[in-house]
């Protein structure tokens, strides 16, 4: 981070600009595969496959989710990892996230970082029983995990987010949220019969229901509910979880972030579209912006100043989007990712640097996003 602090001061005062130009990234850096990944089989390692991201200090944190395909199908083949990337000068650190027996972390998924450490999600095998399932907060400074929760079982953790006193997930098998006590780590809602998780506000029409996606604005909690055909973002109360609202948005929602302005953006997978919801009593949602055709599977949306950068995984593309654009939203510059990278999140170093992690490929690339006309 000091690095990149003194990085913008010089081109401050060389150039009389605020604008923040962090050090250029290597444009690519491999992940850590076979023996160091810990397979439970040495015969059959995994890779590394990346998936959900978050940025500390300059420092871009990614979970690994340690598979490898059988039958075309990802199998859990270690622990889960996380990796702290140095995207200037490509290192890599790897944190094990299943200590001693290897089992107490499997898929990590969704990454936050909040209050300097690193928390995490392990989904583990989807089956709802599995007892690799666990939130986990990280220490950056050791990097070793520092506490660890058991998620109940029947629940697959989909989503982290956190306040000064409560930790939510949400549930990729039942849409519902769950809440644990950020102090003591204990379950809270979803505890017990007597304490029952919080019901996800939902469409009714689609199929398959579930939470992808979580997150605290401004002070509230906000939760993504998906189906085959359609999207709801529900409103919470952050601390009792009750309902403040609710919005629909586009067909399969998967992720959304507080914008510069004040509203929710999210990308919905299914329908190439962005929207935009407005939080005000009651809230409301429209279309921001339809893509282009060759854009494809969105994933992944985050935000700094006045942009938006997104992530394409079935068309391999990445893009920026100007909010404060002419006559509306409109993507500024792009960039591609190679055939076949599959990329998944994206953490945004500055406003025209992102750095992407490709999960088909198992490594991590920057891409200087290139104005589009």
């Amino acid at each position: 981070m000091k690095r990149f602090i003194a990085a913008c001061f010089a081109v401050t005062a060389a150039c009389g600009s605020s604008t923040f130009h962090a050090p250029p990234a290597q444009p690519h850096i491999a992940l850590p595969t076979g023996a160091a990944l810990k397979p439970y089989d040495p015969g059959q390692p995994g890779e590394a496959r990346p998936n959900y991201t978050a940025q500390l200090n300059g420092i871009v944190y990614a979970g690994l989710t340690n598979a490898r395909l059988a039958g075309g199908f990802p199998v859990t083949a270690g622990p889960g990892f996380l990796a702290a990337i140095d995207p200037t000068t490509g290192t890599v650190n790897l944190i094990d996230l299943g200590g001693a027996d290897g089992q107490q972390c499997k898929n990590p998924g969704v990454v936050r970082a909040d209050s300097g450490k690193i928390y995490v999600v392990c989904a583990a095998s989807f089956d709802g029983t599995d007892p690799s399932r666990a939130l986990v907060e990280v220490d950056p400074g050791t990097r070793t995990v520092s506490r660890r929760a058991a998620i109940p079982q029947g629940t697959v953790p989909s989503g982290v987010a956190l306040t000064a006193t409560r930790i939510w997930i949400g549930d990729s098998l039942t849409p519902q949220l769950l809440s644990f006590d950020r102090a003591t780590f204990a379950p809270v809602d979803g505890a017990d019969a007597a304490h029952p998780p919080i019901p996800a506000k939902c469409p009714t029409e689609g199929q398959f229901p579930y939470v992808p996606y979580v997150g605290i604005v401004g002070g509230d909690l906000y939760a993504l509910c998906a189906t085959s055909t359609a999207g709801i973002l529900g409103r919470f109360d952050a601390a009792t979880g009750a309902s403040k609202g609710q919005a629909s948005v586009g067909a399969s929602p998967t992720q959304f972030v507080a914008t510069s302005d004040g509203r929710i953006a999210i990308v919905n997978s299914l329908e190439n579209t962005l929207s935009l919801v407005n939080l005000g009593n009651p809230m409301s949602s429209q279309v921001g912006l339809t893509f282009k055709s060759p854009t494809s599977t969105l994933q992944d949306v985050k935000a700094r100043d006045q942009f938006l950068f997104t992530v394409a995984s079935g068309s391999n593309t990445v893009q920026k989007i100007d909010l404060g654009a002419s006559g509306g939203p409109k993507v500024v510059a792009e960039a591609n990712t190679g055939d076949g990278t599959s990329p998944f999140n994206l953490e945004p170093i500055d406003d025209d640097q992102v750095v992407v992690v490709n999960y088909a490929t198992s490594d991590v690339v920057s891409r200087k996003l290139t104005a589009v006309q």
